[in-house]
């Protein structure tokens, strides 16, 4: 890829519960996408469709893929009646003719109320068009990318080029009920689940020594892309689950203040009340600001925290991967190129 002037976001703060322990996050940012309208009594989430649409309904939006969508599910997902979000989820064909899916921002659609603010999801969609236009521009048809398998999804109906893991796997969700929902919005499960482990113990281990490891597995013949969302850290709970690793990453939401400086030493008190003072921002809709922090050193050392815009990160970038994209919104993507 060629080297993309970098955009640099805003760098705000912010608060929320712990991401492992709700999982409302995640839950609030994707968990809408089957169909059932059933009731998660161990988490009190609710699940419904609100709208299925066809390609060519006055209604469809125009999404700027690469591909053509045949089909748009939109669902809403809350919790207690205190936090409802919308997903959408695109259905479309291939080159080959397959069905494919992917979670996407349509235009004119808000995530909805409560966790995610209510303009976010506008926001998500103008960053990843912006990033898929400079994949298109600086890489080529067949660039493999690193990344998470949404984001695989996302990027490959965007952009047409294809992603190291591209399907969820069944290991990833214990529960029957979580299973079966993220097949339905994955569009299938990756039946040899080797590839997403693979990722979920390199994000999870020690940068130098994951790299190491990747270098064995990986095609050298041409550089590698990884693609980083700050979005990521809601998949903590795959992560976990399919490499076995417990990550020490906690996320606080810190409400709007008169004076910006004021809030950022309080996320500066909030990060180093546990830990090594490792923290990343992003300034929500509302004025507020979500921080999350890594609570020890060996968790500040992983690839994931590597990669992502933490401020030890920042400070330390790995050697070994050039800094070629990057979005606003405190670096809410970031794309790297890897030659190994």
């Amino acid at each position: 890829m060629v080297r993309v002037d970098l955009v640099q976001g805003k760098r705000p703060d912010s608060s929320l519960p712990r991401i492992l322990g709700g999982l409302l996050l995640l839950a609030g940012f994707l968990l809408l996408a089957l169909g059932w309208p059933r009731f998660f009594s161990e988490r009190g989430l609710k699940y419904a469709k609100l709208a299925e649409m066809k390609a060519g309904d006055a209604s469809f939006p125009d999404l700027q893929g690469r591909y053509s969508a045949e089909g748009l599910n939109r669902y809403r997902i809350s919790r207690d009646d205190e936090a409802a979000v919308i997903l959408n989820v695109v259905t479309y064909r291939d080159e080959q003719g397959g069905l494919a899916s992917a979670i996407v921002f349509p235009p004119g659609e808000q995530s909805g109320q409560g966790l995610m603010g209510r303009d976010e999801g506008l926001l998500r969609r103008d960053l990843w068009n912006s990033a898929a236009e400079a994949v298109r521009a600086h890489t080529g048809e067949e660039a493999p990318f690193v990344t998470w398998w949404d984001n695989a999804q996302r990027l490959r109906f965007l952009t047409g080029r294809k992603g190291w893991v591209a399907s969820p796997v069944a290991g990833a969700y214990p529960d029957g009920e979580d299973r079966r929902f993220w097949q339905s919005v994955g569009g299938r499960f990756q039946q040899d689940e080797e590839r997403l482990r693979q990722l979920a113990r390199w994000l999870t281990m020690d940068a130098e020594q994951a790299l190491a490891e990747m270098s064995a597995v990986v095609s050298n013949d041409r550089p590698v892309y990884f693609l980083m969302c700050v979005d990521d850290l809601a998949r903590l709970a795959e992560m976990e689950t399919l490499s076995g690793v417990k990550l020490p990453f906690e996320v606080r939401n810190f409400p709007s203040a008169a004076d910006v400086h004021t809030q950022i030493a309080e996320v500066k008190r909030w990060a180093n009340e546990k830990g090594v003072g490792a923290y990343l921002v992003r300034q929500l809709p509302t004025g507020g600001i979500r921080a999350w922090r890594i609570s020890t050193p060996e968790g500040a050392r992983t690839l994931l925290a590597r990669l992502m815009p933490f401020t030890t990160s920042l400070a330390r970038p790995l050697e070994a991967m050039s800094l070629v994209y990057q979005s606003g919104w405190g670096a809410y993507i970031s794309i790297y190129e890897w030659r190994h």
